[in-house]
């Protein structure tokens, strides 16, 4: 019974790990696409003219 337990979380881990990956990478584009727009995001006084 133990044995079967622990096959069954082994095979649980392996078909979840791509999942994993994916999400991690997905949050890292996101954090890079969020600080390069901070980092690129034009002046205030450019901001206020466009309006």
């Amino acid at each position: 019974m133990q044995s079967e337990l622990s096959d069954d979380a082994k095979l649980a881990a392996k078909r979840l790990r791509p999942l994993v990956v994916v999400v991690v990478t997905a949050k890292l584009v996101v954090s890079v696409l969020l600080l390069a727009t901070v980092q690129y995001s034009p002046p205030a006084s450019e901001i206020v003219a466009l309006r």
